[in-house]
C-alpha cells in the first residue's frame, strides 16, 4: 500500500495503483471521502517498462508522509533546483491555469527583500543548485530584471519559465539576455487555434517576435516548453518540431508538460494528457525513437564525464528523455547512431557506474591512486560506449582522428555534450524532455521522497526558508502565498526604511 492525496479534502490516504485496459490509475482509500482514482498513464504497459528498465523495487515502507505542510523536503533531499514563485501577476488568463490572481483569489506580488532571504538561504549549499524563477508571469514583477541581477550576484545559475510576450520588448529581452539566465520559452504549436484553446488569446505573432528577439539576443541554449493536450496540439507538433528544426543551432531542449486535468472542469473540456501520450506521439512520427527514465541518466562516478544533471527524478515514471540529431534537413532519433537500444545502452552504463562506485568509495580522493582509478575507468567507458556507437555515422568520415580527439578531450576533463558538440555529428542535438507536473491526484509517496527540485519559500511564522517536493508545491501554495503577501504588505519595505532613514535604497547586492 501507498500513500496518496484524496483529491476531495487533500489529505494523505493509502492508495494503491491500480491496471484497467491498459491504463494505469493511482487508487486513493480516504477514511473521510470514500475512494478515488486518478489516471496517470494512458499506456501501462510502457509505464510498466520504465520500472523494468530502470530494475526499480517500491519501498518497503512509507517512502514520504505527504504532508507538505510540516514537513520541510531539504532536509532529507538536498535539491539541484530551487524554483521560486515569483508573482501570481500574468499578461496572460489562461482557462488551463491555477496560478495567477483570479484562480488564486488574491495577489502575491512580493519585494526584492523575500527572494533575497531565498537566495542567502542557499548560497552555501555545495554544489550550488540551478535557481528556477515561476508565476503567473515572472517577467511581469516590477523588479524581475532586479531579481535576476541579484541571483546571478550569489552565484547562481538563473532559468526563467516564461510565456515569452515580454520578450517582444527588444529593449527588455537584451537586458534579461544580458545576464545569461537560461531561458524556458512557452511555445504550444504553430497554429492560432492552439492559443485560443490553451491560452484564450491568439499570442502567436507576439511569441513569434520574442523568440526572434531572443535568438538576435545571442541565446543559444534556449529551452522550448509545449504544453501538450491530445485533441488540441497533438498533432501540429510534427509542424512544430520543423519550425524548432530552423533554430537548432540555438534550441537545445524541447520540453513537454502533459496537460493534466487541474482546470475548472465546468469551463474547459479536455481530455487528460500523460507521459506517455506525448512519446507515442513521436514514436508515431519518428521510427527508432526511444524514451527512457531520466532517472537512468544520474551516475556518481561516471558523472565526471557527463555533468551535473540539474532536473530529472530519481523515480522511473517521473520525467523521461530522449536524444534528435538534425542531419541538416530534419530531427532524426539518436537510434540512428547506435548499434543497440539507448536504454540498453544506459543499462549497460549504470551497470559500470555501480561496479566502480564500490572500488571508488575505498580509494582517497587524490594522489597516485585515484589518478590510475580515474583512468581505468575513462577507458572502461570509451571501451563500453565504442561498442555501442556507430563510429562512423558519429564520427564522421575521419572517424578515427575525431574519436581520437575526442578521448584526449575525455582525458582533459572536457564534459561530453561539450565534446559531443566539437567532434561528432551531434553539433546540432535536440534533447527532448516530458516534464509531469502532477496534480493533486497523481501525487504518490515513493515519486516524492527522493524529488531533487523543490519549490522554496518562506515560512514567514518562523523566518525560515521552506521546501517542498516540485509536485507538491500546489498542495500548500495557496495558503503559504498568501501568508508571505500578508506579512510582506503590513512592513515596510527594505528599500523604504533605508529612504526613511536617510540611506540610498539600495540592496545589499549592490545595486
Amino acid at each position: 500500500m501507498k500513500t496518496g492525496l484524496c483529491e476531495k479534502c487533500g489529505r494523505p490516504a493509502d492508495a494503491a495503483y491500480e491496471i484497467r485496459d491498459n491504463k494505469a490509475y493511482l487508487a486513493k482509500f480516504c477514511r473521510e471521502c470514500g475512494r478515488s482514482a486518478t489516471l496517470v498513464s494512458k499506456d501501462a504497459r510502457k509505464w510498466r517498462w520504465k520500472r523494468l528498465v530502470a530494475d526499480y523495487h517500491e519501498p518497503t515502507s512509507q517512502a514520504c508522509a505527504l504532508d507538505c505542510a510540516q514537513c520541510d523536503h531539504q532536509a532529507h533531499t538536498q535539491p539541484n533546483t530551487v524554483a521560486i514563485d515569483v508573482t501570481n501577476l500574468c499578461n496572460q488568463r489562461c482557462p488551463i491555469c491555477l496560478a495567477y490572481i483570479d484562480a488564486m483569489g488574491f495577489t502575491f506580488h512580493p519585494p526584492l527583500e523575500y527572494f533575497e532571504k531565498i537566495l542567502r538561504h542557499f548560497q552555501r549549499n555545495d554544489p550550488k543548485p540551478n535557481i528556477c524563477f515561476f508565476g503567473g508571469e515572472p517577467t511581469v514583477h516590477d523588479r524581475f530584471l532586479d531579481i535576476v541581477r541579484m541571483t546571478r550576484s550569489y552565484g547562481f545559475q538563473a532559468q526563467l519559465f516564461t510565456n515569452g510576450l515580454k520578450l517582444a520588448d527588444l529593449d527588455y529581452c537584451r537586458k534579461l539576455c544580458s545576464m545569461g539566465v537560461q531561458l524556458n520559452f512557452g511555445f504550444d504549436g504553430t497554429r492560432p487555434e492552439v492559443y485560443h484553446t490553451l491560452r484564450g488569446d491568439n499570442s502567436l505573432a507576439v511569441k513569434r517576435k520574442a523568440l526572434e528577439n531572443v535568438i538576435e539576443c545571442g541565446v543559444n541554449k534556449l529551452v522550448i516548453v509545449t504544453t501538450v493536450a491530445t485533441g488540441v496540439n497533438d498533432t501540429n507538433l510534427a509542424e512544430l518540431m520543423e519550425f524548432i528544426h530552423q533554430y537548432r543551432e540555438h534550441v537545445s531542449v524541447w520540453a513537454f508538460v502533459p496537460l493534466t486535468p487541474c482546470w475548472d472542469s465546468t469551463a474547459v473540456k479536455l481530455e487528460p494528457t500523460t507521459t506517455e501520450c506525448v512519446e507515442g506521439i513521436f514514436e508515431r512520427m519518428l521510427s527508432g525513437i526511444e524514451f527512457v527514465p531520466t532517472g537512468m541518466m544520474k551516475f556518481k562516478v561516471l558523472s565526471r564525464f557527463f555533468g551535473k544533471q540539474t532536473l530529472g527524478g530519481s523515480h522511473p515514471n517521473c520525467e523521461s528523455a530522449t536524444l534528435l540529431v538534425s542531419d541538416g534537413e530534419r530531427y532524426q532519433p539518436i537510434s540512428r547512431y547506435l548499434t543497440k537500444p539507448l536504454s540498453a545502452l544506459l543499462v549497460s552504463l549504470r551497470e559500470l557506474d555501480t561496479r566502480l562506485l564500490g572500488k571508488s568509495a575505498t580509494l582517497p580522493t587524490r594522489g597516485l591512486r585515484r589518478r590510475l582509478f580515474d583512468m581505468e575507468t575513462l577507458l572502461l567507458m570509451v571501451k563500453l560506449m565504442a561498442s555501442a556507437l556507430n563510429l562512423k555515422a558519429v564520427f564522421g568520415e575521419r572517424a578515427f582522428r575525431n574519436a581520437a580527439a575526442a578521448i584526449l578531450d575525455l582525458i582533459r576533463g572536457r564534459k561530453m555534450d561539450g565534446i559531443l558538440s566539437r567532434r561528432t555529428a551531434f553539433k546540432r542535438a535536440l534533447t527532448l524532455m516530458t516534464i509531469p507536473y502532477e496534480d493533486q491526484g497523481g501525487i504518490e509517496d515513493a515519486r516524492m521522497k527522493d524529488c531533487p527540485a523543490v519549490f522554496a519559500y518562506e515560512d514567514v511564522d518562523t523566518g525560515r526558508i521552506r521546501t517542498a517536493a516540485f509536485c507538491t508545491w500546489q498542495t500548500v501554495k495557496d495558503e503559504a502565498c498568501r501568508k508571505i503577501q500578508a506579512h510582506y504588505d503590513s512592513r515596510p519595505s527594505q528599500e523604504a526604511t533605508k529612504r526613511a532613514r536617510g540611506g540610498c535604497g539600495r540592496t545589499s547586492f549592490g545595486m
